[in-house]
């Protein structure tokens, strides 16, 4: 195997998987020029809604579609035209890919049978790896047998048992029920953790990504909006596509005058030094993006570093799960909507119901902004 040194990136950094203008076109769909650095030992996640290409693009990195340009680096190795059985890569597809009439044991030893590998050899290999994943005790049914949870594990295994330079998961949470989902995602953290292996991971679920990523790149219609880790990503999106799918609930006009200041619709001027990066004058439309934890209630004075506190009416109300979901209206029509806790609704000294007027105020700490013609922030 490289050291690190053999494979590292223009920045100096290692790298184990290096996507350099990706473009793949399968019929009318396609990839648009998708490059992706990944570190060693990192969980990247790739976060988006069906039909973006999450799915293209890892196959692509696997070797099941050619790139029509752009390169595939893996440890410093072109890996572009490779066959898949030579890129030394783990899989694991969302509907498992097990063989239906082989056994557990047969199912995560395949691999290594096809490689040749000694059978004392795959014995030892298949046990450390089913033990590790507590699957020891399954090895001779077959999938129809096993659970939803232990028919991930076993692919998880077969995956692992080759001990590959980079583990590939695609959707590999959606096919089970959420009590299983739940616990797979604490076994996806302890892989990652005890194991030191680079995964990429694609979803549409949002939790799971948050949950899952040392950091995300969020994709849409075949291109990469943007990178970050999960908190630089939710709290500062490019776009108004990008906050939306990272659970941002308002998004409210704005307009920067001439001298920079911001005129916020329904709030008036706002310092433009709230912002990190402040809007350039250049970019005139906007929305002030303001997350749900942002918006506060009272009955009281706004003592605290709010960008914007008036009186609001409550519209509607509704409670799901444990949390109230408040809806808001200011005096112009302008809505705001937060979700609290029913801890939280307790405390406050006023009943949330339908046409009750309070205090509301925006946390300056949780706002930002996006081009209100879809194009990226400078954030």
């Amino acid at each position: 195997m490289q050291g690190s040194a053999g494979w590292r990136g223009a920045t100096g950094r290692p790298e184990v998987l290096r996507l350099e203008d990706i473009r793949v076109r399968l019929g009318d769909f396609r990839l648009r020029g998708i490059s992706l650095h990944i570190r060693p030992g990192e969980y990247r996640v790739l976060l988006g809604s069906t039909g973006t290409g999450k799915t293209v693009l890892l196959e692509t990195i696997a070797g099941l579609h050619h790139p029509g340009k752009g390169r595939i680096l893996l440890k410093g190795r072109d890996i572009t035209r490779l066959p898949p059985e030579r890129r030394h890569l783990g899989v694991v597809y969302q509907d498992y890919a097990l063989f239906p009439h082989l056994s557990v044991y047969d199912n995560v030893s395949f691999g290594l049978r096809i490689k040749g590998t000694g059978a004392r050899e795959i014995r030892t290999a298949v046990e450390e790896i089913t033990g590790f994943l507590d699957i020891g005790h399954i090895l001779d049914r077959t999938p129809r047998h096993l659970s939803g949870g232990e028919r991930q594990r076993a692919a998880l295994a077969r995956a692992l048992v080759l001990k590959p330079h980079m583990l590939l998961l695609d959707e590999p949470l959606s096919a089970v029920d959420r009590l299983t989902r739940d616990r797979l995602r604490i076994e996806l953290k302890r892989i990652h953790r005890e194991l030191g292996i680079t995964i990429l991971h694609i979803t549409h679920d949002l939790s799971e990504a948050f949950l899952l990523a040392d950091r995300l790149a969020v994709m849409k219609e075949g291109a990469v909006l943007q990178e970050g880790t999960p908190a630089e990503v939710s709290s500062r999106p490019g776009n108004r596509f990008v906050a939306e799918l990272t659970g941002t609930e308002n998004f409210i006009p704005a307009r920067v005058e001439g001298e920079g200041m911001i005129h916020v619709e329904g709030m008036g001027p706002v310092d433009p030094k709230v912002f990190s990066p402040a809007p350039d004058r250049t970019c005139r439309e906007i929305f002030i993006t303001i997350p749900g934890w942002a918006v506060e209630l009272s009955l009281g004075c706004c003592t605290r570093p709010y960008l914007w506190c008036g009186g609001v009416t409550i519209t509607d109300v509704n409670r799901v799960d444990g949390h109230v979901a408040v809806a808001l209206a200011l005096h112009n029509g302008i809505r705001l909507h937060t979700t609290l806790s029913r801890r939280e609704t307790a405390r406050l000294p006023f009943s949330i119901r339908p046409g009750v007027p309070v205090k509301c105020g925006i946390l300056s700490e949780g706002v930002h902004w996006v081009p209100r013609d879809g194009a990226a922030s400078s954030a």
